[in-house]
């Protein structure tokens, strides 16, 4: 089966957008010519890859794994042309960091901001998705360093650096009662209303297996995938939370306040670097901002 490089385009550029509109903005061509791109496309592949409801355009299972591959394929393309660039600019050179939202919204982008500053003819990206995505762009080459959540893992062709872990903490609005406490215990949590990341979340895990065995019973309030986001309902007085240090330490709201956690809730993370491949000074220059600002984050 040979597939035409320009419906793969559109499928890649409609997928991105959410809609055949914005992407032919992004292709700048007709509508249309996108709407016929990913006809031509379902044809040749023999599948529906979306269906409309009203105005929407939702992408089946099938589109989304075919995603997949072609955004590997298109990232990959990316990074050829980038790097023909740098060679044709004799750029100083580049550092692809790829992290969790956890750590890419906190520790990360204070790091890539320092090391910014230090370094302004250095291309710098930062790309943050799960820890599984940073993953398979290490095990793809398509990253320098990668930092992930995990306790003790292995995947195939990345080299994995866990950190020491860290214990999470309990955010809360600074006017609640149990904010004069130096420490919050697990049991002071009985019949408090907690707001809880995903359930996939392990600081979640780990948090609830601490309520369980001291058999503390919590009033669920909101769920939310992000620290980021659980801290602002805190803000806005729907409970409290345990998120990792990082991202309380980000929390700007005069309003919230933190407290140590016991007994503690660990949170781990590790960083991961593409196996068989020589670390640039680059770097390990960029490591060692990182294990400087999280000693200090902990410290």
């Amino acid at each position: 089966m040979q597939l035409n490089p320009r419906q793969l385009e559109a499928f890649r550029s409609v997928m991105m957008a959410g809609s055949m509109t914005m992407a032919a903005e992004l292709l700048k061509i007709s509508q249309p010519a996108v709407s016929a791109l990913i006809k031509d496309l379902e044809q040749r592949l023999e599948i529906r890859l979306f269906r409309r409801e009203g105005n929407r355009l939702i992408p089946g299972a099938e589109a989304q794994r075919l995603f997949r591959e072609v955004d590997r394929f298109y990232r990959g393309m990316e990074q050829i042309e980038r790097v023909a660039q740098d060679l044709k600019s004799a750029r100083i050179g580049t550092l692809r960091v790829a992290s969790m939202h956890t750590l890419g919204l906190s520790l990360l982008s204070e790091s890539v901001r320092q090391f910014s500053q230090a370094r302004p003819d250095l291309a710098i990206s930062l790309d943050v998705r799960n820890s599984l995505g940073v993953l398979e762009l290490a095990a793809a080459h398509q990253i320098d360093i990668g930092f992930v959540q995990t306790a003790a893992q292995e995947y195939p062709g990345v080299d994995v650096f866990p950190f020491p872990s860290v214990a999470a903490v309990c955010v809360l609005p600074k006017g609640h009662a149990l904010a004069r406490k130096k420490t919050i215990r697990i049991t002071d949590l009985e019949g408090q209303s907690l707001i809880s990341l995903s359930p996939n979340s392990p600081v979640r895990m780990r948090l609830e297996l601490e309520l369980e065995a001291a058999g503390v019973a919590c009033r669920r309030a909101v769920d939310t995938s992000l620290g980021h986001v659980a801290c602002s309902l805190v803000s806005g007085g729907l409970g409290l939370t345990v998120v990792d240090p990082f991202t309380a330490r980000r929390v700007r709201d005069p309003g919230v306040v933190w407290k140590p956690l016991l007994p503690a809730v660990e949170f781990h993370f590790a960083m991961v670097l593409p196996a068989h491949q020589p670390r640039s000074r680059v770097v390990e220059d960029f490591i060692k901002v990182v294990t400087t600002l999280f000693k200090s984050s902990v410290g």
